[in-house]
């Protein structure tokens, strides 16, 4: 996971079109946090929320533009649901960008299809990944 953190901080610079005063949660175990949160930290991000689960969400969703999910590997993890992220979206008027960093997907594809969320699956992660791999060769 350490070795995607590059490149998924740039996926999620690029969808925000930069990451500067913005806020991002992150879900998972801290050991998978951490190199996220110094990449995020040196890209000027404000505020870096991190949560083990998303027992917080409805409460911090209002205040973040990035959500990345980085279950642990036990199938003991919750799905994220849409109607959890609906809850804590309210009315949200600026995008919502989440990164699906699972092997198998942590967030309810219906969640890709509220408005102003973009949901990236981890199919869609690996996609961009391979399509970058290809144009630096």
């Amino acid at each position: 996971m350490q070795n995607l953190a590059p490149q998924v901080v740039s996926i999620a610079d690029a969808c925000l079109g930069g990451l500067h005063g913005r806020s991002a949660l992150l879900i998972g175990p801290e050991e998978l946090r951490r190199p996220f949160v110094q990449l995020l930290k040196q890209a000027g991000m404000q505020s870096i929320y991190e949560e083990e689960s998303v027992n917080q969400l409805d409460r911090l969703l209002p205040q973040v533009q990035l959500l990345i999910s980085i279950p642990a590997v036990t199938p003991a993890a919750p799905l994220i649901s849409a109607a959890a992220i609906a809850q804590g979206c309210g009315n949200r008027q600026v995008p919502l960008i989440i990164l699906d960093l699972a092997r198998s997907p942590s967030v309810e594809e219906m969640v890709g299809l509220l408005p102003f969320v973009c949901l990236y699956t981890p199919a869609d992660l690996q996609r961009i990944l391979c399509n970058s791999r290809a144009k630096a060769s």
